[in-house]
């Protein structure tokens, strides 16, 4: 099932009216074997899918427009929300089965007691700092930093990953006592603060920064460049630990589904930007900037543990949990097996391999 985003902004009509499409560029020869080799089994398993309206989202969309899904014997069902709180209770009610969410809202959700289980990954960065032109003004690009922030009001959306990773860097250079944090409840909310003349900066995650560009304000900085958060992770695949344990060999597969995802992502950039361009309405060119220039890369569906402390040790710091054992939510054990088994059946494959050397470093 396909939603499109219906951005609450009523300027973003003007953004989404800029030229069309990235190119008529052929799929490689790898891309056509694939689509004549594929022979889903005849009966599916239903998996509920939660996601966001975001390029961060991205190896759903390919897993489901390329047919990696089938492959692996998944009837994905995408269900759309708009923000992670929703639907974490989505999920914990039976709505939906599995989602990507973000890492702060993951170790809040998982600090109350909840029985969730982190089990690969999604979204990495993708989050810009965005600022009014008043903040830059006279100060050469090359002495831009987030020292900049000190002392102004910046929107942000709830404790998302850009809020968290921002407000613990001004934290630790000694400049966030005076620098307000203004919550919203939504990526789309925080995007129009910036109509506000009182805020100063946004953080947003795409596809909002990319729109905030190109309607003239500034990217400060990006989130994965920021020190301490190099890179960092941001959503999370996570499920109930119940549903988990009862169903490993669907998510298996599930997982198998969002690797195969993640090379396509890495190896066939036009067709992917058309894939994403369904399920999140925003120009093509602009999908383009947002999902393959400003980051190393936006998705990678490793678990990133050794990340994901990061999140935690930040969330205790700032106040807003206290410490827990996180480590039981904590699982990379099938995406290890998913992993593994497709290195063996794809012995010369160079994403693999580089997903496997990462997993290494990373967990």
């Amino acid at each position: 099932m396909k939603f499109k985003n219906t951005l609450k902004v009523i300027s973003l009509a003007l953004l989404l009216s800029a030229v069309q499409g990235c190119g008529d560029d052929k799929k490689t020869d790898e891309h056509a074997t694939h689509q004549a080799h594929q022979n889903p089994p005849s009966e599916l398993t239903t998996v509920r899918i939660g996601y966001l309206p975001s390029p961060g989202h991205l190896l759903y969309f390919l897993a489901k427009e390329e047919g990696f899904f089938e492959e692996e014997g998944i009837n994905a069902e995408l269900v759309l929300f708009n923000e992670n709180n929703s639907e974490l209770a989505a999920m914990e009610s039976g709505k939906i089965d599995v989602g990507a969410y973000g890492s702060s809202e993951l170790v809040s959700y998982m600090s109350e007691g909840h029985k969730i289980s982190l089990f690969a990954g999604a979204m990495k960065t993708g989050h810009g700092i965005i600022v009014k032109d008043r903040i830059v003004e006279g100060i050469p690009k090359e002495e831009w930093s987030i020292k900049l922030l000190a002392g102004k009001k910046i929107g942000v959306e709830g404790i998302g990953s850009g809020h968290i990773v921002i407000r613990e860097a001004l934290k630790k250079l000694g400049l966030d006592k005076d620098t307000e944090f203004v919550m919203f409840n939504d990526g789309s909310d925080v995007y129009a603060s910036l109509k506000n003349d009182e805020i100063d900066a946004a953080v947003l995650y795409a596809p909002y920064r990319i729109l905030a560009e190109n309607e003239g304000y500034t990217i400060l900085a990006n989130s994965g460049d920021v020190e301490g958060f190099d890179n960092h992770v941001c959503c999370r695949q996570a499920i109930l630990t119940d549903k988990l344990k009862a169903e490993p060999e669907t998510y298996k597969h599930f997982i198998r589904a969002l690797i195969k995802a993640y090379k396509f992502y890495k190896t066939n950039e036009s067709q992917s930007i058309k894939d994403i361009a369904k399920y999140v309405d925003v120009d093509e060119d602009l999908l383009l900037a947002d999902t393959y220039k400003y980051d190393n890369e936006i998705a990678n569906p490793d678990p990133d543990l050794k990340r994901m402390d990061v999140f935690y040790d930040s969330l205790v710091d700032l106040g807003f949990v206290k410490e827990f054992d996180i480590k039981p939510n904590y699982t990379a054990a099938l995406y290890e097996q998913a992993l593994n088994e497709l290195v063996k059946e794809n012995a010369n494959d160079a994403v693999y391999k580089e997903l496997y050397q990462y997993h290494q470093r990373s967990n």
